[in-house]
């Protein structure tokens, strides 16, 4: 009788330590900090200017690789100029070696290409968005993080006629967000991000305008 009590504890300790072993890290987060090595995550936000799918892969304790694409309905961001446009891109992001007593800096690329119709005009925009963020746990399950987002980018305008110019953007969008884990897969996320918008037109006028994004998304992570 002794061994099979046993032999009935090993099965249950098991079965409860299976699903443990195949969580991903505690410290798997979406924006302010990294999805975790050897994660995997599908990621989807919603909001101005668009929508975004993504996928994110922890490659080491210090950098995950991943793709995003975008459908926009606000242009790049600026209420006063929307505009359709789609997006493709790939996701670097990088934890710097800074020790910190109470958080984490993180650096993010997001080199690729838009393709954006106004009225009268295709654009196709070469683009380098980059971000800096400093993220910081609030409790186990909830990451605030602040940011500062620049996503620079080289605009090629093909009009009616014929017209045809280049342009330049160089965005400075401060703001943040926060992530909410419901549970060991699944978490919730909200960002906000705003400030000026410097449209350079090569031969052309400079225009400075005010530019955002605020979203809200889920983040599901593969099971290991």
């Amino acid at each position: 009788m002794r061994h099979t009590w046993i032999g009935v504890a090993m099965t249950v300790a098991l079965a409860v330590a299976r699903p443990t072993q195949a969580a991903p890290a505690v410290g798997s987060w979406t924006n302010g900090a990294l999805i975790g090595s050897g994660t995997g995550a599908f990621t989807g936000t919603i909001g101005f200017p668009g929508l975004e799918l993504g996928y994110l892969r922890g490659m080491s304790d210090t950098l995950d690789l991943g793709g995003r694409f975008s459908f926009n309905y606000g242009g790049e961001g600026l209420p006063n100029a929307a505009a359709l446009g789609l997006k493709l891109a790939l996701d670097v992001k990088y934890k710097l070696e800074i020790n910190l007593p109470y958080g984490t800096i993180t650096a993010r690329l997001l080199p690729g290409i838009g393709l954006y119709f106004p009225a009268g005009f295709t654009i196709l925009f070469l683009q380098v968005p980059a971000e800096v963020g400093l993220g910081f746990p609030v409790t186990p399950t909830v990451l605030a993080n602040v940011s500062l987002r620049v996503p620079f980018a080289f605009g090629f305008w093909s009009g009616l006629g014929g017209v045809s110019f280049t342009s330049m953007q160089l965005p400075f969008l401060f703001g943040g967000g926060i992530e909410l884990k419901i549970d060991h897969a699944l978490s919730v996320t909200g960002q906000l991000h705003l400030g000026p918008y410097v449209g350079i037109f090569f031969g052309g006028i400079n225009q400075t305008n005010f530019a955002l994004d605020a979203l809200i998304g889920v983040t599901y992570r593969l099971p290991s």
